[in-house]
C-alpha cells in the first residue's frame, strides 16, 4: 500500500495539482480537465488508501475515494499513464448580454442604437496531454504536460471558472487537429529538454566513473600479459636454482611456482589472449553505457478539441441626420471587442460620433461645414473655398466651370453677360450696373469708363436711337 500512496502522489505531483495530507488523507485539487474527463468526477479528490479508515470517511457517498490496486481511482490513473485516454470534444458555453457588452464598452455621444443584430462562428483551440516517461537506472520518472494551441500557437490555457459541455464532433475540423498536434509535440519536447539535460548530466558523470574503473582493471590485465620479460626469466632462474638445492618438503611447491612462472611467459606472448581481454573490455564498457543509459518515451494520453462562439455584432446607428452599419466582433474568451477607428484620423474610437456624411468619428475631427453648419469628419471635409478658406461639406462644394477653383455659394456669381455661374476671381465688377461678368465681356464706353458687355450694349442702342430721332 505504501507504493501505491507513492505512486499516487507523484501522479498527481506531475499533474501539477495541488496537494495536501490531512490525517492520512491526501486531498488533490486543481486537477486537469482531462484527468477528470477519463475518471468520469470533477476535483477536488480525497484520497484515502485505508479501507479500514475510509468506512468511517463516508467512501462511496462522495466524501472521498479509496485508492488500491483495482480501484477506479488506481485503474484510471493507469489507463491515463498509458495512453488510453480518449480523445474529447468540449464547447465552452458562453450567454453573452451583446447589447450589455456593446453599451459596456462603448458610449455613444451624438447618435443612437437603433438596431442591433447578433451572428456567431466558432474559435477552435487544441489541448494535448502528454505523458514522458524518463527511464533511467532501473527507475521510471514521469512527466505530464498539457499543452495548448490556438490558431497555429501555443499558448497558456486553462478551463477553470468556464462552463464547459461535451460538443459536436461534426464541428470539429479533424485536419486542424493533427496541424495542432504537430505544434504540440515539439512543445512537449521543447518542455522535456530541461528535465532530460540535467538527468543526463547525472548520468553523464556516473558512466564516466565506471568505464574509468573498467578501463583501469583492464589495463592492469594487459599490463600483466604484456609483463617485464627479462624479470620474468630471472625469476625462473631463481626457483630452478632454489629447486636444486631445496629439501623434499619443499620440492613440490616450487615445481608448481616455476610451472606458474613458465606458464606466463608463454601467456605473455599470446596475442590471441591480449585480443580477447581487448574484446572483453569494450564488450564491459558498452554494457556499462548502456546501464547508464536515459531512455526518453513520450504519449500522447488525451487529445481535447475545444470550441466557443465568437460573436459578430452588427450596428445600426442613427444620428440627426445620418446613419450607419457598423460591424464589430467580441470574443468572450478573451473578453475581446475588436477596435473602432476614427475614419476621419485613425485614431481608437471608444467614445462614438457620427458625422452628418454617416463616418464613424472619435469627436475630435468633428468641424462645421463653412456653409449649411452641419458637422462632418475631416474626410468629408476636405475641400475649402479658394476665396475665403472655409471648409466645405461635399453638398456645399460649388465649382467654377471657368477655371475649375471650389468655392462656397457666397463666392459663385452668374454672369450679368451670359447668365452662367462663375466664381468671383473669374469675374469683375462692372463700374455701372455693378454686375458682374468675365473680363473678355467688357468693352470701353465713349466717356473711357469699361463696363460689362450688357451695359456697353445699352449705350450703343442708346446712340442709335439718337440718331433715328434726330433725323
Amino acid at each position: 500500500m505504501e507504493q501505491i500512496r507513492k505512486f499516487t502522489e507523484e501522479f498527481f505531483i506531475n499533474l501539477k495539482c495541488d496537494i495536501s495530507w490531512v490525517d492520512g488523507v491526501l486531498s488533490v485539487e486543481n486537477v486537469p480537465r482531462s484527468f477528470e474527463d477519463l475518471f468520469g468526477k470533477g476535483g477536488p479528490y480525497r484520497l484515502i488508501f485505508d479501507k479500514v479508515k475510509s468506512s468511517g470517511l463516508g467512501v462511496g457517498s462522495g466524501d472521498g475515494d479509496l485508492v488500491g490496486k483495482g480501484s477506479f481511482m488506481f485503474v484510471a490513473m493507469m489507463k491515463f499513464l498509458e495512453g488510453a485516454g480518449k480523445a474529447t470534444i468540449l464547447r465552452i458555453d458562453f450567454d453573452v448580454d451583446a447589447e450589455a457588452e456593446i453599451r459596456k464598452r462603448l458610449s455613444l455621444r451624438n447618435c443612437e442604437l437603433k438596431s442591433l443584430t447578433r451572428s456567431y462562428r466558432n474559435s477552435f483551440f487544441s489541448r494535448f496531454s502528454f505523458v514522458t516517461s524518463f527511464n533511467y537506472l532501473n527507475e521510471v520518472e514521469r512527466v505530464l504536460s498539457e499543452i495548448y494551441v490556438h490558431e497555429g500557437k501555443v499558448v497558456d490555457g486553462d478551463l477553470g471558472g468556464y462552463s464547459v459541455v461535451d460538443g459536436d464532433s461534426l464541428e470539429v475540423d479533424g485536419e486542424a487537429i493533427k496541424r495542432d498536434y504537430v505544434i504540440a509535440k515539439a512543445r512537449a519536447i521543447e518542455l522535456a529538454e530541461v528535465k532530460q539535460a540535467e538527468v543526463a548530466g547525472v548520468l553523464k558523470g556516473k558512466v564516466e566513473v565506471e568505464v574509468a574503473r573498467i578501463g583501469e582493471h583492464y589495463d592492469m590485465q594487459l599490463k600483466e600479459l604484456s609483463g617485464d620479460l627479462n624479470g620474468k626469466l630471472d625469476k625462473i632462474r631463481e626457483v630452478e636454482m632454489e629447486l636444486r638445492s631445496c629439501d623434499e618438503s619443499e620440492r613440490e611447491g616450487l615445481r608448481k611456482r616455476l610451472e606458474r612462472l613458465r606458464n606466463g611467459i608463454v601467456k605473455a606472448g599470446d596475442d590471441e589472449i591480449m585480443q580477447r581481454v581487448l574484446r572483453e573490455r569494450e564488450f564491459t564498457v558498452q554494457d556499462a553505457m548502456q546501464k547508464f543509459s536515459l531512455n526518453v518515451d513520450r504519449k500522447l494520453v488525451n487529445t481535447t478539441a475545444i470550441y466557443y462562439p465568437v460573436y459578430s455584432f452588427k450596428l445600426h446607428l442613427k444620428g440627426a441626420s445620418s446613419e450607419k452599419l457598423v460591424d464589430m466582433t467580441y470574443d468572450p474568451l478573451t473578453k475581446n471587442l475588436n477596435r473602432l477607428e476614427c475614419e476621419g484620423c485613425g485614431a481608437d474610437v471608444i467614445n462614438i460620433s457620427l458625422c452628418s456624411g454617416g463616418h464613424v468619428s472619435c469627436g475630435d475631427c468633428l468641424d462645421a461645414c463653412g456653409e449649411c453648419g452641419e458637422r462632418f469628419c475631416a474626410k468629408c471635409l476636405k475641400r475649402s473655398c479658394n476665396v475665403c478658406g472655409r471648409k466645405l461639406c461635399r453638398g456645399c462644394v460649388k465649382m467654377c466651370i471657368r477655371c475649375g477653383g471650389v468655392v462656397c455659394s457666397t463666392h459663385m456669381r452668374r454672369d450679368c453677360v451670359t447668365g452662367e455661374e462663375r466664381c468671383v476671381n473669374c469675374l469683375r465688377a462692372c463700374l455701372k450696373c455693378h454686375g458682374m461678368s468675365e473680363e473678355r465681356y467688357f468693352g470701353e464706353m465713349r466717356d473711357g469708363s469699361k463696363v460689362c458687355g450688357k451695359c456697353l450694349g445699352e449705350e450703343r442702342r442708346g446712340a442709335v436711337l439718337g440718331k433715328v430721332f434726330r433725323c
